[in-house]
């Protein structure tokens, strides 16, 4: 009970900080002992907010672009610009992040009906058990919870340490660069919406797969009305539940993976290979460089340390999505495993419960032994079309009442696998490109 209890206490703790950025209000009604849907103008002022940041954080990127350009090309001082590339990149972020967060204001109402239907099987499933209901989840979903908590300090560190603005400068004026770096402070926000929104998926998967995993642990005991419950929860429910969830998290997960894809597309330009450069130069050689430009060598910078921090934010990028994945295979596992406990499940003639249920479906004679799963699915009114054969919905293509379209887990993999043998290549060519300069380097001076 504890590991599962931690886990609700990180979804309470969600609760808290989706509320505060207008993503979901709710409020708990003491009388009927569950949460409510509270919707007010809060989420429509955090909207305007967060836009307004976004646009604040565009310009003054622009404003400060333009006036490194200038104060290069009058040989003040030299100062960095970045390449299109970057610009490119920038717009593309918070176009990206745009679409996520108004996608989630707009459809607020989809995420609260993930929420009544997992509180209202709760309720059912208690008022069958009682004081005997045990909720416990696997170390690994426990230990994906705490990976998940580590990750998001880590950006919690990196958006409060490395992000902080210096506003002010020497003389404790106002500057471009300054206000840049406010503005890129607080971009913060609309990131950590982002993020909160990715880790609510996660989540979402691990109190699924722990929920599974506590019906397969229970005892049914020849008890009707708890594998009724469970039938409902393992066929209707759960693909209604994972239909949801493809809908509302959709935008969100198409938008981090192009984010994700043009990260590593930034990375890569690093890893190009030059055929002119074949020695490698040493800091005295870029020193000897700035000097003859008339540069200053205080503000030299090394190009592997240029590299280190668009590499540790796509690694953290990646770990992200990768942990997705696997909360969605661990839920997967646990629904497949709960299927085939319950296609086993068998009864005989002799059960007055039986009785007693056949007797409620108007069937006062019956000329069967045993009543198999089918018969019994057939009499509670579950139909086989609501089941996930060999993969969950992951994510769902066309929303509708009937037939909705969806793409499982399996494909999703599958194309994300594409993605990571594409990094590995890329990684295995840049290694195989750097021991053939430093091999050549190695004979340039052997030969000096």
């Amino acid at each position: 009970m504890a590991r599962f209890h931690f886990i609700v206490k990180i979804v309470k703790a969600f609760r808290f900080a989706f509320c505060v950025l207008g993503l979901l209000q709710l409020r708990f009604s003491e009388s009927r002992k569950e949460y409510q849907h509270k919707s007010n103008c809060y989420r429509i002022l955090i909207a305007i907010f967060m836009v307004l940041i976004l646009m604040l954080f565009n310009v003054a990127s622009t404003s400060l672009q333009r006036e490194n350009e200038l104060v290069n090309a009058l040989n003040i001082e030299a100062r960095p610009v970045n390449s299109k590339s970057e610009l490119r990149n920038e717009r593309i972020y918070s176009t990206f992040i745009v679409l996520t967060l108004v996608w989630s204001w707009v459809q607020n109402n989809l995420l609260f009906k993930l929420v009544n239907e997992a509180q209202l099987a709760y309720k059912q499933l208690r008022s069958l058990l009682g004081k005997h209901l045990r909720l416990e989840c696997s170390w690994l979903i426990f230990t994906y919870c705490i990976i998940l908590l580590l990750l998001l300090g880590i950006f919690g560190v990196k958006s409060l340490l490395y992000d902080w603005p210096k506003v002010f400068d020497a003389q404790h004026n106002i500057t471009i660069e300054g206000l840049f770096q406010f503005f890129n402070f607080m971009m913060g926000l609309p990131r950590l919406s982002v993020v909160l929104i990715m880790s609510l998926h996660i989540l979402y998967h691990l109190m699924n797969a722990a929920w599974l995993q506590s019906l397969t642990e229970l005892r049914l005991h020849r008890n009707l009305q708890l594998l009724q419950f469970q039938l409902n929860i393992l066929f209707p429910i759960q693909k209604k539940l994972n239909i949801l969830a493809g809908y509302y998290f959709r935008i969100s997960y198409i938008c981090f993976l192009y984010m994700l894809a043009f990260r590593f597309n930034y990375v890569q330009q690093y890893f190009i290979f030059d055929s002119n450069k074949v020695i490698h130069r040493t800091q005295n050689d870029l020193e000897d460089e700035a000097i003859w430009a008339g540069e200053d060598i205080d503000n030299l910078t090394d190009p592997g340390d240029q590299l280190i921090k668009p590499l540790f934010i796509l690694i953290w990028h990646l770990a992200l999505v990768m942990l997705l994945l696997a909360s969605a295979s661990v839920q997967q596992k646990e629904y497949l495993k709960l299927m085939q406990k319950s296609w086993n499940y068998t009864t005989d003639e002799n059960s007055s419960e039986l009785k007693a249920f056949l007797g409620a479906k108007s069937w006062k004679g019956h000329t069967f032994k045993r009543l198999d799963i089918l018969d019994i699915m057939f009499l509670s009114g579950i139909s086989t079309r609501d089941c996930q054969w060999f993969s969950i919905c992951f994510l769902t293509d066309k929303f509708r009442k009937k037939n909705p379209t969806y793409l499982n887990l399996d494909l999703i993999a599958r194309h994300f696998r594409l993605l990571c043998n594409v990094i590995i290549s890329s990684g295995i060519v840049y290694l195989a490109q750097q021991m053939e300069l430093w091999s050549l380097q190695e004979y340039l001076q052997q030969e000096g």
